[in-house]
């Protein structure tokens, strides 16, 4: 993503540290919109004067990335990506494709409770699918 060259700001110390603890790779098993999420709370943590959620958002998001997911978005083209909801959005199309947000309505359609699980455990299990569905 672009940064504007007089965006000098850095991320360091607890912050950094925040962000690389919780990274996301592209893994079939990591979950993109609890990853988000995660990130979210982490800069809201920090508040990091003069600057927009913009600026902030396309670094720091960068910084959790690694491995695959790292690799898709530093070969984005600079100018593809102006803002937050430009990074968000193309992040989600590209881990959160229609067919796997499909597959996901398709368990939350079809849920029902397990015979060994009491209705607490299923009520849990239940809100755990709908977050992982956008």
């Amino acid at each position: 993503p672009k940064i504007e060259d007089n965006d000098s700001f850095e991320l360091k110390g607890q912050f950094l540290k925040e962000l690389r603890d919780n990274t996301f790779s592209g893994s079939d098993h990591e979950d993109e919109n609890e990853h988000i999420e995660k990130v979210l709370e982490i800069v809201d943590l920090f508040h990091i004067p003069n600057t927009t959620i913009d600026q902030v958002m396309l670094r720091a998001f960068l910084m959790s990335l690694t491995r695959a997911a790292s690799h898709w978005l530093r070969n984005k083209p600079s100018s593809s990506i102006a803002t937050w909801e430009d990074l968000k959005t193309k992040f989600l199309s590209k881990y959160c494709p229609p067919a796997h947000t499909t597959k996901k309505m398709k368990e939350i359609n079809n849920f029902q409770q397990e015979p060994d699980e009491n209705l607490y455990q299923a009520w849990e299990r239940f809100k755990e699918l709908l977050m992982k569905c956008p």
